[in-house]
Order: structure tokens, then sequence, then C-alpha cells
């Protein structure tokens, strides 16, 4: 016997929601998107695109800028969102001062930076800009001297066939740890191979993550010769467990610096053309 039910179709909730009550009207959704798919309605209200949810970067510029809390992304409330608070408002000076005053850091403390530190440090680093909002980076963190040894040995076994870093490997083979300084920690930033080329989104991340490392007092340096080793050792990627079909973009060395700096080092004036 044929099923003479009605077919009932399943609600689905827009990909962009406007509240009409807290709605202005005032338009900054409508020009605050990237993507160009939210526009004005028939009445007068912002909205989305039919293909929005398939075109959506989910920036959340939309959501962000809207003063009245009016709409509703991809099912996530304005509410749900962190408001940004003016007491944490940084000065021109101090921003300038954050910047200017990092350095790499190449003589640690023994201890290792504390687990809840490093997650808040990636945690802030997520929100570094990256192409069409991909959000492509994982991490990797490496813990202890006997890893990052581990590490350091593969490098320079990866390295010995480029004669210009012979000084860092007699240096190794003399028990001078010059590849990972000591450190005790490797933060690493790996994404798919394959695709759009993610070098840059792993470098903006990085960066965002050893400023904000700077502000909780812990040295960063660019682990620039584990950077190169891995672009050919698979020892040392075995080693990173980086998952295939990935590769590295990037590894800061992490740890408590062992001094401190007074001064802000000498730097070569800016070279500037306009056009």
């Amino acid at each position: 016997m044929p099923d003479t039910k009605p077919h009932i179709q399943p609600h689905i909730q827009p990909h962009i929601q406007i509240d009409p009550a807290r709605c202005d009207k005032d338009g900054l959704c409508i020009a605050e998107c990237p993507v160009g798919i939210i526009a004005f309605g028939p009445d007068g209200l912002p909205n989305g695109a039919d293909d929005a949810a398939t075109r959506c970067i989910l920036c959340g510029h939309c959501i962000a800028v809207c003063p009245q809390s009016a709409l509703t992304l991809a099912g996530l409330a304005p509410e749900a969102l962190p408001a940004l608070e003016k007491k944490f408002t940084v000065t021109p000076e101090a921003a300038e001062q954050l910047l200017r005053s990092r350095r790499s850091v190449r003589r640690y403390k023994s201890r290792p930076v504390d687990r809840e530190l490093l997650l808040q440090l990636i945690d802030t680093a997520r929100y570094a800009p990256s192409g069409m909002n991909a959000q492509p980076v994982r991490w990797l963190v490496v813990e202890g001297r006997e890893r990052m040894l581990e590490l350091a040995g593969l490098t320079a076994n990866a390295l010995r066939r480029l004669p210009y870093f012979l000084g860092f490997l007699e240096a190794w083979e003399k028990g001078e740890d010059v590849i990972l300084r000591g450190a005790p920690n490797l933060v690493v930033a790996h994404a798919e191979a394959t695709g759009f080329d993610h070098t840059v989104d792993g470098a903006i991340a990085l960066t965002y993550l050893e400023l904000a490392a700077h502000a909780h007092g812990v040295g960063t340096c660019w682990a620039g010769l584990l950077m190169l080793a891995a672009q050919d050792s698979a020892e040392l990627n075995a080693a990173l467990r980086i998952p295939k079909g990935h590769r590295v973009l990037g590894a800061l060395m992490a740890g408590y610096p062992k001094y401190g700096f007074k001064r802000l080092p000498p730097r070569k004036a800016a070279q500037v053309r306009w056009l």
C-alpha cells in the first residue's frame, strides 16, 4: 500500500538571520561583508542571499560589526561572542613598545612553559588573519629537553648536505645546541600541503603567537634551521608526527628568557617610496 502521508520538508534556518526588533537598518553588515552576500530587502532589512551558506567564508564581520546585536550567523547568536572591552584598549605608545621590544630569545631558563599558558597563546594566535578565512593552521607543541635534543640532532643530520651550515654542525658535534638553543619548548605550525599555499597564513599565525608570548613574559625565536630541514627530511617530519599530506609552515622555540633587555636595539632607518 503506497504511503499517502504528506511529505514534510525539514525546517532549515537561514544562514543569516536578522532580528527586526533590534535592527536599525544602518547597513553596517552589508558594508562589511567581504563576499557581498547581504543586501537590503524590500522591507528595508538586510537579507542574506539564497546561497549565503555556500558562499560565506564565516569571517564574522557581519555579526561582529552590528551595534544592535541584531544578526545571527550560521546559528551563532551575537551573545555567544565575547564583547570588546574598552578597558583593554592598547594605546599606540604601548603597542609600539610591545612590537619594538620583542627580541629573538636564544638563552632560556630550564623550566618549560606552562601548558595552560601555551594553550592560551595558541588560542590568541587562532585569530590571526588567513586567506579567505580558511584558518588552515594546525599546532604541535614539543615539551622536554630529551625530545628537543632529538629534534636538534635530526635537524643537524638533515643539514649536513649544505656546506654553509658547517659552523652550526661543528658546534653541535662539540655538544653546543645552536639549533634549538636549549629551549624547553617548540611550537610548530603545519597545514595541508596541497591546494592553496598556506605559508603566509602560518607566518602570520606564528607572529601573533610570538607577540602574545612576549606580552606574557615568554621568549621565542624562529627555529629557522629546523624549518629548513623539515622541507626535505622524512625522519624529522616523522619525529614531529606531522600528519600525512601536511607540511611544516614554521616553528618557534619558546621558553622563559634567562636574561632581560633594558633598551631597544638600533635598527636601520626605514626606506620608503611614495607613488
